[in-house]
């Protein structure tokens, strides 16, 4: 029996392990997952645009100076990120320079302006005005800018000085340093970071068991449609090759597991510096970078809970497939399932919060929730285990064992029967054949 076995998760594995597909796609969902932390900061940096120019109408004839000054940086050629020019109020009203403004606008001689206001102080409005108008990280800047030089002229308004005032806040800002207690003491561990980890993981976990689980059902729809599933069982018995294709995938999935956790601990490892040096300005990001903790353990515990809950669920894809006659039957018939591994997903986000409250310790005992609910809790309390944990590895462990024998039954009688699909009822019926 165990070389038949072994012959099926062979021809499962090599045949789709070999393929270019399988070969682009292990080698680009771990690049989607660098993109969508750092990609727009590594893609800025090649389409960084060069000195952008700035008409200011500085109607309070206070505000240009300081403003200015607030804006020293440069970009990597040297150049000034940004050039404002002092619109003076000689002639002319403010509508006419408006317009000779716009004019410049739009022929490019200049980017934008800004328009202040002369009771800035009262109104706290100014208008920005450009071609593009896309660039939040400029107009926080501004906005920035602004806010501090307007809030020192109304602290002057009131009678304080906007020195000794910033100098106060800033001498009264206290700063949270969460530290997490172990058996071997204290850890400084952010929550962001952890629940970001979670995350992350959690929907990788999700996306992997879906899209493997959705690949054997088609491989058994389509051997099946073929009659190719006759000749395979005149040399295997039907659970054989179950289990040899529920086994061979697998390790198609992780296969990419391992590469992706390999690119996570290096972005974990070398992320913060190596974005830091690409002239990422967001301190926020790169705090949370510089805490977060990929370690093995947590990434043993996250193979370990994708292997038993793709098994479980590939047992009851497998069974799907093997009652349907068409890919189109099996995707109406799978929804059922996507809906449940989906319910565990968002339910995640609250356990992830709160993984020690006797509900998430519960919930994740269900063996259709486990495998994200379980590592969800994992993943924000590593390196400490929660409570639950080893018992909820062996619910489901025990569960997806009795799954496999239940569903094997299912696919024996199901891939040899061709025309009407059968009835959830009638499949239930099928459990009690020997």
């Amino acid at each position: 029996m165990r070389s038949k076995v072994f012959a099926v998760i062979k021809r499962e594995y090599g045949t789709r392990a070999r393929t270019k597909g399988f070969i682009i796609g292990t080698l680009i969902i771990p690049l989607v997952f660098v993109l969508m932390g750092g990609g727009v900061f590594l893609f800025r940096s090649f389409f960084q645009p060069s000195t952008r120019v700035y008409a200011v109408i500085d109607q309070s004839d206070r505000i240009f100076d300081q403003f200015i000054g607030l804006f020293p940086d440069t970009l990597r050629t040297g150049e000034p990120e940004y050039r404002f020019e002092n619109v003076q109020l000689v002639s002319g009203s403010i509508d006419e320079i408006t317009r000779s403004l716009q004019e410049r606008v739009l022929q490019q001689e200049i980017d934008g302006y800004i328009n202040i206001p002369e009771n800035i102080a009262q109104s706290r409005e100014v208008t920005f005005s450009a071609r593009n108008v896309g660039d939040y990280e400029m107009l926080r800047d501004f906005s920035r800018a602004l806010s501090r030089i307007v809030a020192d002229m109304r602290l002057e308004l009131a009678g304080y000085s906007a020195e000794r005032v910033r100098s106060e806040i800033a001498s009264g800002r206290v700063n949270m340093v969460s530290r997490q207690v172990t058996n071997e003491g204290e850890i400084e561990k952010g929550g962001v970071p952890s629940f970001i980890l979670a995350y992350i993981l959690t929907y990788l976990i999700l996306i992997m068991m879906m899209v493997y689980g959705q690949t054997l059902m088609r491989s058994v729809i389509e051997e099946k449609t073929q009659r190719i599933t006759e000749t395979i069982i005149s040399a295997v018995k039907p659970i054989e090759l179950m289990v040899g294709k529920i086994i061979g995938i697998c390790g198609l999935g992780l296969t990419q597991l391992v590469v992706v956790g390999l690119i996570f601990y290096a972005v974990a490892t070398y992320g913060e510096p190596l974005l830091s040096n690409m002239g990422m300005r967001t301190s926020d990001v790169l705090d949370i970078l510089r805490q977060v903790k990929f370690t093995p353990s947590l990434f043993g515990f996250m193979i370990v809970f994708f292997l038993l809950g793709y098994i479980f669920f590939s047992s009851l894809f497998a069974a799907v497939g093997a009652m349907v006659n068409t890919e189109d039957e099996g995707q109406q018939y799978q929804m059922p399932l996507v809906f449940i591994i989906l319910i565990g997903y968002f339910i995640m986000f609250t356990v992830a919060r709160n993984p020690d409250t006797p509900r998430a310790f519960w919930i994740s005992l269900f063996p259709v929730f486990t495998p994200i609910v379980s590592f969800a809790r994992v993943a924000v309390s590593d390196p400490v285990i929660p409570q639950g944990t080893f018992l909820s590895i062996f619910t489901l462990a025990t569960s997806t064992v009795i799954l496999v024998f239940m569903v094997a039954k299912i696919y024996r009688v199901g891939i040899l029967m061709y025309g009407k699909k059968p009835s959830l009822k009638e499949a239930l019926r099928w459990l009690r054949y020997r």
